[in-house]
């Protein structure tokens, strides 16, 4: 039987320590990055009354742009309309220099116009669009708004609830007549 030396005895206490020479296991794998979604996908809904329609020409990968369009063969002095959406989401952004609710097809005058956009706070958006007199046909967009998506916050296909909470048009005359709008079905991508 074969003596070993001190340094002997050595090299093989640091190989033992070190667990033999390989096979080890390394750490726990990192955790795969979240992916995120960059874009919104739109449905526009289906039917002919009020609903809110995907504007294809404005709209971008990460912004949504919606035209609030009315049923053929009704008319009246203006819409006033309240939208929700998850605010953690998305955020109500101004579809063009109007602000948050563009104006389509009322004739406002000069003086004094009836055109209100207000982001009321946890994803509500009220908006009013009247003129003074006279009638408009509604069988067409008549109100804009838009939808940005919060970059880095959204997983990828996780459902956008937006929601028409209520509405009202002007008929002759001044009275107000409830309505509800048809909103289609968005989600993050």
């Amino acid at each position: 039987m074969r003596r070993l030396t001190f340094p002997g005895l050595l090299a093989l206490a640091a190989l033992l320590a070190c667990g033999g020479g390989g096979g080890g296991t390394s750490g726990p794998a990192p955790a795969p990055s979240p992916v995120y979604a960059t874009s919104l996908s739109y449905t526009d809904p289906g039917g002919s009354g009020f609903r809110w329609l995907r504007n294809s020409s404005l709209s971008t990968a990460g912004k949504l742009v919606l035209d609030l369009t009315g049923p053929t063969g009704q008319s009246g002095q203006g819409v006033a309309f309240i939208l929700s959406t998850d605010a953690t989401k998305v955020a109500w952004a101004p579809p063009s220099a109007q602000g948050l609710v563009e104006n389509l097809a009322f004739s406002l005058g000069t003086t004094t116009p009836v055109l209100v956009g207000k982001d009321a706070g946890q994803g509500t958006l009220q908006g009013a669009v009247f003129q003074k007199s006279g009638m408009q046909s509604f069988g067409q967009p008549l109100a804009r708004v838009c939808l940005q998506l919060k970059a880095g916050t959204v997983a990828v296909n996780a459902p956008v609830a937006i929601t028409f909470v209520s509405g009202n048009t002007l008929a002759t005359g001044g009275t107000a007549v409830g309505f509800t709008a048809a909103v289609g079905t968005c989600v993050a991508q």
